[in-house]
């Protein structure tokens, strides 16, 4: 049981690992180079964004199934109970990944915007900033979820 727990918690971090480095490839670099290359919205920069979100949806849902078993089989894990700091933290960190699915469902609605709306450049460019803000709030929302992690460590 100890080694499908340890395979559990790398899988868990590893695909944490994926998803936040591709959002933070994605604002640090990737939109920076396109924007000062001109080339931003476009049809090469919408199919990079296409072809990143399943890549993030399988490291969203990976981690969904490893917390999930990593914390029902804690013996700290009292079910629905947030009587403990522990499980606090887990409700939290459980609540910021709700809103880290929703707003990365958000992004890929806003990517398809994007693609639909390419022949006018000035609604593209909008949409093309809302999804900049929504991968930023992913990111920030990523950083919280850590810092409820390593409270639970801890606690």
């Amino acid at each position: 049981m100890d080694f499908v727990l340890w395979a559990s918690r790398v899988m868990h971090i590893l695909s944490a690992a994926v998803w936040a480095g591709g959002l933070i490839f994605m604002n640090a670099v990737l939109h920076p180079v396109f924007r000062h290359q001109g080339a931003m919205p476009s049809p090469s920069s919408v199919a990079l964004q296409r072809r990143f979100f399943p890549f993030l949806w399988s490291s969203l849902w990976t981690m969904l199934a490893t917390g999930v078993f990593m914390a029902v089989l804690n013996p700290r894990f009292l079910g629905l109970s947030v009587s403990t700091l522990w499980t606090q933290l887990l409700a939290a960190k459980v609540f910021l990944f709700l809103l880290i699915l929703f707003t990365s469902w958000q992004a890929a609605r806003v990517v398809r915007r994007i693609e639909d709306s390419l022949g006018d450049a000035e609604a593209a460019h909008a949409w093309e900033h809302t999804l900049e803000t929504l991968i930023r709030r992913s990111i920030a929302l990523g950083i919280l979820t850590v810092l409820c992690a390593g409270g639970m460590a801890v606690a």
